[in-house]
C-alpha cells in the first residue's frame, strides 16, 4: 500500500438511464438500477471534484448508465455543481460531456442547452464514434439513421464549445490499423480532429466479443507510434500524439485501481452516491 500523489479526472454518472439508442455491446445497463440521483450525489459530487482538484487533477466528465442528452437537465445540475466548485478554486481545464451525439442534430437543442452548460464550464463534447461511415454507425447503434457527422460538428461549434471524437475500437468495426487509419483520415476531413480511441471491452476491463483481437489493437499502437509523434504517454497506459497538428490519443477503456500505484487515474461518482477509484467498485471504495 502506498500514498497517493495524484487523481487525475472525475467522471460522473448523470440522469436517470434513459438511452436512444440500442448498442449490444453498451457497458452501461448494468449501472441503470442505480440511475437514481439524490442529495447525496451532489454533496459526494462537489467533494469528488475537490479532492480530485487537491490532487492535481485535469479532467472533468459527465457520462451516463444511458445517453445524458436524453436528461439534460440532469446534466446542467451536475454542471451547477461543478461551477460551484470552479469559483472556489477547484478548475479543471478540460470539461467533457460523453454522448452518443443523436440530440445534437437538433439545432434548437444545442442553442437552448450547449450555451448554458459552457457558460457552466463546459469545454467539450466528446462524439461516441464506432464508424466514420455513418450508415455503419447507424446499424452500432441499432438506430434506422444516424445523422451526419459534419452537421453535429457545425451545431456544436457554433455555440463556442468544442468537439471531440470517441472513436471505439470494436470487432467487426474499427479492429486494425487500416480501418483506424481511414477512420482518423475521415473523421479529420469531418471536422474532428481532436479524437480518443479505446477497445470496447467488459466492465472491469476483460475483453469481450466485442474486442478487437489483440493483433489488431497492437497494429494500430504500432502505426501511431511510427506516424505520430508521442506528446506524452499516461501512468496507466497509452498515450496522446500529435498526427499532423491533429491530437490521437489511446488508452485502455478502464482501469482497475491497483493500491501499490501512487496514483488513481479516476473518481467515478455513481448516481447512488458512491465515490470509487474505478469503474469496478469492488476494493475501490473512496465515499459512501
Amino acid at each position: 500500500m502506498v500514498c497517493i500523489e495524484k487523481i487525475y479526472s472525475v467522471s460522473a454518472l448523470v440522469g436517470n438511464g434513459a438511452c436512444n439508442a440500442n448498442c449490444d455491446f453498451c457497458a452501461g445497463k448494468y449501472l441503470r438500477p442505480d440511475a437514481k440521483e439524490t442529495p447525496l450525489y451532489y454533496r459526494n459530487l462537489e467533494a469528488a471534484i475537490k479532492l480530485s482538484a487537491r490532487y492535481g487533477g485535469w479532467s472533468f466528465s459527465l457520462t451516463s448508465s444511458g445517453e445524458p442528452t436524453c436528461t439534460p437537465d440532469s446534466v446542467t445540475r451536475a454542471l451547477e455543481v461543478y461551477k460551484k466548485c470552479a469559483d472556489q478554486g477547484a478548475f479543471f481545464p478540460n470539461v467533457n460531456l460523453f454522448t452518443n451525439g443523436i440530440d445534437l442534430e437538433d439545432k434548437d437543442f444545442c442553442k437552448t442547452y450547449l450555451p448554458l452548460w459552457k457558460d457552466l464550464g463546459l469545454t467539450n463534447v466528446a462524439i461516441s464514434i464506432h464508424s466514420e461511415d455513418e450508415k455503419e454507425q447507424a446499424r452500432a447503434y441499432n438506430l434506422p439513421r444516424y445523422p451526419q457527422l459534419e452537421s453535429l460538428v457545425e451545431n456544436i461549434q457554433e455555440q463556442g464549445v468544442g468537439v471531440r471524437g470517441t472513436l471505439l475500437l470494436r470487432k467487426h468495426g474499427v479492429d486494425n490499423s487500416a480501418k483506424y487509419v481511414d477512420a482518423v483520415h475521415t473523421l479529420i476531413e469531418k471536422g474532428i480532429d481532436n479524437i480518443t480511441s479505446w477497445p470496447v471491452g467488459n466492465p472491469d476491463g476483460s475483453r469481450s466479443e466485442f474486442t478487437p483481437s489483440r493483433w489488431g489493437l497492437m497494429g494500430i499502437r504500432r502505426w501511431l507510434s511510427k506516424n505520430a509523434i508521442l506528446c506524452h504517454g499516461h501512468t496507466w497506459g497509452g498515450g496522446v500524439y500529435d498526427f499532423k497538428g491533429n491530437i490521437l490519443r489511446i488508452t485502455d477503456y478502464v482501469t482497475k485501481h491497483d493500491r501499490k500505484k501512487d496514483f488513481v487515474r479516476q473518481l467515478v461518482v455513481f448516481q447512488d452516491g458512491t465515490i470509487a477509484y474505478s469503474w469496478i467498485k469492488e476494493g475501490a471504495l473512496c465515499m459512501k
